[in-house]
């Protein structure tokens, strides 16, 4: 069987899916040329359409050979076989997936990625032209996975018989029209097989109906053998926004009613908020014991996704942490795993010293009835770089009446003056006295 086109191979393709009657179908194609074949799928499904983009690992010295993919929510596939030819340190490798990550979400972007369908509980189709190894969709299809898809299939014009062997053991379903025992390349199966541009992807993906946008999406962030469940919400009107990531406490997640007031009010000023759950907690993968090293990790690798969004400029971060949450913030940023532009720390159990170490504008919020409140205060007397901001009446929780507001009245103001440019200022200097505070 040989495919006149790309065009060709996605109807072929559609009449053996059309059959499987897929309730609220999502396609997403693999750029470049796994776009064209989807978009001939999703037109037979009446689907939504979008895109996913894998980058293969290169080896050392041979950047064809793929030693696996990764995603641009970092959800990855090594070829362990393949790797250990190569000779691919663990050095080597890390520094490969950051590149390729990096490079996913900039073509995500390009390909106005945000018009990506919601996927969780949807049944998701995954297409490309063809598969040779298959590391790239493999990769795919944990990021789907991952988000939540309810059923996941692949899609393929061709592939040898190895490869999708091993696809059936990552996906619910495999469609491919022709298994080849004598396969040597994907374009050997095409009468036309021209390079597509990143220009006609984009007008692809634009001449299906505009998937309605919402401003609150679901993401997982890979780090290591674990994930990191969280929510991401943009403003309305036009990126890219500062935003803000939210570190809860022990025991709490990305639910915390708190953190969930603070987050919805920074968005209606122009914030977009980032809330996630801690290893161990929520729907995040580990355990509560792993301790504060393994939060602070957490941290980074939530940090440096929220620099990859394109709603977000990277430039304009802020971290608000509660508890336990602002004591990993403090650490994420002595230890320059993280460099926000402001931070707010509300009830830290932290140590005067720790404090003595910031060098980032931080607001430390705390209530006059905590019992941590002696030890902030000295904390704060030790650092230019932080203000004491006590609410009278509060305990520890700030579950008296009034309390809450007041701290997301203190909370926002302080992130629209380090964040918005229209409200900006210079450097903190020295701790400034709140009116009718004594520090």
């Amino acid at each position: 069987m040989i495919f006149r086109d790309r065009t060709d191979a996605g109807r072929r393709l559609a009449e053996l899916i059309k059959p499987m009657r897929l309730e609220r179908p999502v396609v997403l194609g693999i750029p470049r040329g796994g776009v064209p074949v989807a978009a001939e799928v999703a037109r037979a499904l009446g689907a939504e359409l979008g895109v996913i983009v894998a980058r293969k690992l290169g080896a050392p010295g041979e950047p064809e050979l793929a030693i696996g993919a990764i995603t641009a929510e970092g959800a990855c596939y090594l070829d362990e076989e393949t790797v250990a030819m190569s000779g691919a340190s663990d050095a080597y490798i890390a520094a490969e997936k950051e590149r390729q990550q990096r490079e996913a979400a900039r073509r995500e972007a390009l390909f106005d990625s945000h018009r990506r369908p919601a996927l969780r509980g949807r049944n998701v189709v995954v297409v490309d032209d063809g598969v040779a190894t298959g590391s790239t969709v493999i990769a795919a299809l944990r990021a789907v996975k991952a988000a939540g898809a309810a059923r996941v299939i692949v899609a393929v014009p061709v592939g040898p018989p190895r490869t999708i062997e091993r696809l059936r053991q990552e996906a619910d379903d495999v469609v491919c029209l022709r298994v080849e025992p004598r396969f040597f390349a994907v374009g050997q199966f095409y009468e036309q097989f021209e390079q597509v541009p990143d220009e006609e992807i984009v007008r692809i993906l634009r001449s299906f109906a505009p998937v309605a946008v919402d401003p609150s999406r679901d993401f997982t962030v890979f780090r290591g053998e674990g994930r990191l469940r969280g929510r991401f919400t943009t403003p309305a009107g036009n990126g890219p926004f500062p935003a803000v990531i939210f570190v809860h406490g022990l025991g709490s997640s990305k639910e915390s009613p708190r953190n969930v007031v603070i987050a919805e009010a920074l968005v209606d000023c122009g914030i977009a908020s980032v809330l996630f759950d801690l290893s161990g907690h929520g729907e995040s993968t580990g355990s509560p014991d792993d301790g504060l090293s393994a939060y602070v990790d957490d941290l980074r690798a939530v940090y440096a996704w929220t620099e990859l969004q394109p709603e977000v400029d990277p430039a304009r971060l802020g971290i608000a942490g509660s508890s336990l949450g602002a004591v990993v913030a403090i650490e994420a940023v002595i230890k320059r795993k993280v460099r926000p532009a402001a931070m707010v720390l509300r009830a830290p159990p932290a140590r005067p010293e720790q404090f003595a170490q910031l060098d980032v504008p931080s607001l430390l919020l705390i209530g006059s009835e905590d019992p941590l409140l002696a030890e902030a205060t000295a904390g704060a007397r030790r650092s230019g770089c932080v203000e004491l901001s006590i609410v009278e009446g509060a305990g520890h929780l700030f579950e008296e009446p009034g309390a809450l507001e007041e701290a997301r009245k203190r909370t926002v103001a302080w992130f629209e003056r380090f964040l918005l440019p229209q409200a900006g200022l210079p450097g903190l200097g020295r701790v400034r006295q709140p009116a009718g505070e004594e520090i």
